[in-house]
């Protein structure tokens, strides 16, 4: 019995008491929230402060970059304003000396058109006056072929004459030449012999014997070659036509029926130019002559 008072004093008690305890214990958890919210709150405003303190930077800087285009803009206003003077100005100094300098091209290309029309009818007078040289030397050469009255008998005192030559050397090289590519090998043949008789000592002299020397042996005339293609060798020991008038003058022996002699003139081509363009060919003739045996491979 005891026992059951002593536990309805004690529920007694704790019904009374428990209301008080329990509302001291949310006001002190409401302080502390309050607490909570206010450092809350200073947080929020030192982050907003923060924030627009960055954000107030970051304007003054767009502003300055705003500033520093418009400066560059203007900069490049001016600068290309002045380019554009400057190049009116060249342009302005440039047009008219252009336009003299066009003018005096034009002029020199009329009188480059004026010079090649002199050029060509100065050849074509050139032609004509060589056409007449060629004309004059025919019938000069005409005259000579004609025979002579017997000439007086001369003391043996006397000098012989020189031979009357028709013309200059150059001019009656350019004849033979020209006559020789024409299709007039006689009037070639004799305007050779006449240069080589003329005009012995020039350096053409020893070619126009080789010509004389090549048109005989191409009209069949072979003795008449060899004492051309004699002269090149004996009278001109230093020169470029001695190669082929030696194996030529072998050609016109054998042609001739001389094929000792032909022989003989090859060997001494082969041993004076071993490496000249005739050397197989001279070694041919002399197997066809008899005197080089084939070898055997």
């Amino acid at each position: 019995m005891r026992r059951l008072g002593l536990s309805a004093l004690g529920l007694i008690l704790a019904f009374e008491f428990s209301p008080a305890m329990l509302l001291a214990q949310k006001k002190e958890d409401f302080i502390a929230l309050q607490r909570d919210v206010a450092a809350l709150q200073e947080q929020v405003k030192g982050l907003q402060k923060s924030q627009d303190d960055k954000f107030a930077a970051l304007q003054g800087l767009l502003q300055q970059a705003v500033d520093a285009s418009g400066r560059v803009t203007a900069g490049m206003t001016t600068l290309q304003h002045e380019v554009d003077t400057k190049l009116n100005d060249q342009q302005g100094k440039l047009v008219a000396p252009v336009a003299t300098l066009g003018s005096k091209i034009d002029q020199l290309a009329d009188d480059s058109r004026a010079v090649g029309n002199s050029v060509t009818d100065l050849v074509q007078r050139v032609n004509a006056l060589d056409t007449k040289l060629a004309d004059i030397s025919s019938a000069i050469r005409s005259l000579q072929t004609q025979a002579p009255a017997p000439p007086a008998p001369a003391p043996a005192t006397q000098i012989p004459a020189a031979p009357v030559c028709p013309t200059t050397a150059d001019s009656l090289w350019e004849n033979a030449r020209r006559d020789s590519s024409t299709g007039h090998p006689d009037m070639a043949l004799t305007e050779y012999v006449e240069y080589a008789k003329c005009y012995h000592d020039t350096a053409n002299a020893p070619t126009a014997l080789y010509k004389v020397g090549t048109m005989y042996l191409d009209n069949g005339q072979y003795d008449e070659a060899v004492k051309a293609f004699d002269s090149v060798l004996e009278q001109f020991p230093e020169n470029p036509s001695r190669p082929e008038a030696m194996y030529f003058k072998g050609i016109a022996q054998m042609k001739a029926g001389h094929n000792t002699d032909a022989g003989q003139t090859f060997k001494d081509y082969l041993n004076a130019y071993p490496r000249k363009e005739h050397v197989a060919m001279a070694h041919q003739n002399l197997r066809t002559l008899g005197f080089e045996h084939q070898k055997k491979r």
